[in-house]
């Protein structure tokens, strides 16, 4: 109790008016951590920043703490080195919230509002980006110049000093890191791949939503896997890339479903052939049909219900007559949830294969190809009659 009112005394004595400033400042930033972050990072997980915040202040309090007392106990200890340490943490954590704040005016500013889960958000466009590099740069040399200022290593700010040595290690790793940021860049600038945009990439067979575009990398949720996918800028546009969020056509997002359907039986004479072959045609076109209709009258299958199902023989097998349908899927609605995009994407087709096998039961249509075996034992037992 003794120690903490010599320390309040201290604190609150003329000659320590900055060092009281400063951990009063950091006792209320410590507090305030939480709703600080969330005003300058809304809409975003923040935790890992506030842990961070609330790390930097208690460090800065408990180094004040422990030069008050090494100076009580003692004397040869001159005091002020935990006292600089406290000071170069502020400087830091001043330096990434300026920067966090300035990128959120930024993307306000010079940005783009979307709807995204049912909330306005704003995304990173090209100049927005361009701003949050300078505003990096400047950030950066005036925290480095502040730490040399607060140390008293002036040597330093010298053309052989860390200033020199900073721009040589920049010069010497731009091949590493440029390439990334020129990426990023372009990504924004073409203005077709966005956070919260559903897209296919070259390579990888799942659907990826994008969650956020950054200086050096894209983070991608993977829809079916339901985890987190990093990848470089470089190595995501490196690469063809599908956006399903943005459609050539309003007829909506085109997929399709193979199906294999046995040869049927036909008479001897021409008339006889030419007429089953008008009803197994006819029969192929109810069974699509009435696929679609079933769809339409079902909320969950997210179908453009004005477009109605394509289909045609595609390729004559040795065994059975390969058939495609063709879906207009509806819109991608605008969110991050993985399993809103799963129910719209995978779920419709799921449930329109459903469908065409309910269709094909009532329609008399076999859907099952006939095997080799099959086939070998009937020819055989043609051969044997």
């Amino acid at each position: 109790m003794e120690f903490l009112n010599s320390l309040i005394g201290e604190l609150t004595s003329g000659t320590q008016m900055t060092l009281s400033l400063l951990f009063f400042l950091n006792i209320i930033l410590l507090v305030l951590a939480r709703p600080i972050v969330n005003v300058i990072a809304p809409n975003q997980d923040n935790k890992t920043k506030i842990r961070i915040f609330q790390s930097l202040n208690l460090l800065v309090i408990i180094f004040q703490i422990v030069d008050f007392a090494l100076r009580r106990s003692l004397p040869e200890y001159g005091g002020g080195y935990f006292v600089n340490l406290g000071i170069s943490l502020m400087v830091i954590y001043g330096g990434v919230f300026l920067y966090s704040l300035s990128g959120t005016i930024s993307r306000k500013r010079f940005g783009k509002t979307r709807q995204l889960d049912n909330q306005t958000i704003y995304i990173e466009t090209y100049n927005s980006r361009l701003v949050n590099i300078v505003l990096l740069s400047v950030i950066v040399l005036t925290v480095i110049y502040a730490l040399i200022k607060i140390w008293g290593a002036d040597s330093l700010l010298e053309t052989t000093g860390i200033f020199g040595i900073f721009i040589a290690f920049m010069a010497f790793t731009s091949s590493i890191w440029a390439p990334d940021i020129v990426s990023g860049l372009i990504i924004l600038n073409s203005d077709i791949l966005v956070d919260g945009d559903v897209v296919v990439i070259d390579g990888f067979p799942d659907e990826f939503i994008i969650a956020r575009v950054t200086l050096i990398y894209v983070v991608l949720y993977d829809v079916r896997n339901n985890h987190r996918t990093l990848l470089r800028n470089t190595q995501f546009i490196q690469s063809r890339i599908d956006n399903l969020s943005r459609i050539a056509s309003s007829d909506g997002i085109r997929q399709s479903l193979k199906y294999n359907i046995g040869y049927p039986k036909f008479g001897k004479s021409v008339k006889a052939r030419e007429t089953e072959l008008i009803k197994f045609q006819a029969k192929i076109d109810k069974l699509f049909m009435r696929s679609f209709e079933a769809c339409k009258a079902k909320d969950e299958v997210k179908i453009n219900r004005n477009k109605s199902f394509e289909w045609a023989m595609t390729n004559a097998g040795d065994y059975a007559l390969e058939y495609t349908l063709w879906i207009y899927l509806d819109r991608i609605p605008n969110t991050k949830v993985t399993a809103t995009i799963r129910r719209h994407l995978m779920g419709t087709m799921y449930k329109i294969n459903e469908s065409v096998f309910a269709a094909s039961v009532i329609e008399d249509v076999d859907l099952s190809t006939p095997n080799l075996l099959s086939a070998q034992i009937e020819t055989k037992t043609i051969v044997t009659k």
